[in-house]
């Protein structure tokens, strides 16, 4: 039996990693599914795929409806999000601890300067998380031995989780347990696993919380903010094609200078989506027309009937711990990955 199972490998499960290497661990994630599991369906309109990046489907068991104001994303991949996301994280309010475990792994912080990386801040703090040959960071590097496998459910028992997942190696149903259970999965994925294990089954709405958040052309270096409460990162030409086609190897070294600049805003404004979940029918459609909701693909705090998730899960066991984007609750706009690690500490540490 492990002491801890991680399901996922993105940023959280990497944060989990770190933090409870020393114990019995496992981690386990899907890797792009190819095969046809039962009752999974094939959800493009999830998909989040940028050009560099290893592609990936959405299959799950509900089918989502949406309108073009409301987005939702999964990837089933190896390192989650991590294979596309510009890796920004503010070091102010991070421990020692953990800066010592990414430097540990050769992970750097990489400062933000216009002039030499193409980015630039309002938060003095922040940096961009790379590894030893200057790549962004892709969790999934950094994560050993993680198991290719499709959670499929789990079970609780008095004192320990029993989980049910397709081995992609065996190409077969397997069995493993675990004394302590930990979900670092998307948003979908996690609707996905709650229902298959019977954790969910007359919920009628689902809400999530999110920042506004907006990407805007600009012609000068300065950030131009409307108010110090907001956070903005400034991209020049070539980061922010960069960023849009998911390149992550580093181009520092290009320093062509062209006068256009893209802001991406997080402004200080939350707010809430709702959607409405069919357990019949498996079908979960958004019933609110929020302006860009999901764009920031930060959306977090997950409340099912109004009741947050994290005691949502407890009232079924202690045993699992959830730490991925639904688990948290954002306190300011500013990149999500700070949350995390915060979250986790509150909750392992």
């Amino acid at each position: 039996m492990k002491d801890f199972v991680i399901v996922g490998s993105g940023f959280s499960a990497l944060i989990s990693y770190y933090f409870l290497k020393k114990f019995n661990i496992q981690t386990i994630s899907s890797n792009n599914i190819g095969y046809n599991l039962n009752n999974l369906k094939s959800r493009k309109n999830l998909n989040t795929n940028k050009f560099f990046s290893p592609k990936s489907q959405s299959k799950g068991n509900f089918i989502y409806y949406k309108n073009s104001s409301f987005k939702i994303h999964d990837r089933l991949s190896f390192g989650g999000n991590t294979n596309l996301w510009g890796g920004f994280i503010d070091i102010q309010e991070l421990s020692t601890k953990t800066l010592g475990y990414f430097q540990e792994d050769q992970i750097k912080f990489e400062k933000l300067n216009l002039n030499t990386n193409g980015y630039k801040s309002n938060i003095d703090t922040l940096r961009q998380l790379r590894d030893s040959k200057n790549r962004i960071l892709n969790s999934s590097k950094f994560i050993n031995d993680i198991l290719p496998g499709y959670v499929d459910s789990i079970k609780i028992n008095k004192d320990f989780i029993s989980i049910k997942f397709f081995n992609e190696k065996k190409n077969q149903y397997d069995f493993l347990d675990t004394k302590k259970l930990i979900i670092a999965v998307s948003f979908p994925q996690l609707i996905d696993l709650l229902f298959r294990s019977n954790l969910i089954n007359e919920a009628k709405f689902l809400t999530l919380e999110d920042y506004v958040h907006k990407f805007k052309l600009s012609f000068s270096q300065n950030l131009n903010i409307d108010s110090n409460s907001d956070f903005i990162i400034k991209y020049d030409f070539f980061r922010a094609l960069k960023h849009y086609l998911g390149y992550q190897e580093s181009i520092d070294r290009f320093l062509i200078k062209i006068p256009m600049y893209i802001n991406q805003i997080f402004y200080n404004k939350k707010i809430e989506g709702k959607l409405k979940i069919d357990l019949k029918n498996k079908k979960i459609s958004a019933i609110d027309n929020l302006n860009r909701f999901g764009d920031s693909i930060h959306y977090c705090n997950l409340k099912i009937d109004n009741l947050g998730i994290n005691e949502y899960i407890s009232n079924f066991s202690k045993n699992i711990i959830g730490v991925s984007m639904p688990f948290v609750t954002q306190s300011k706009p500013r990149p999500i990955s700070n949350d995390i690690i915060n979250n986790f500490c509150k909750k392992i540490l």
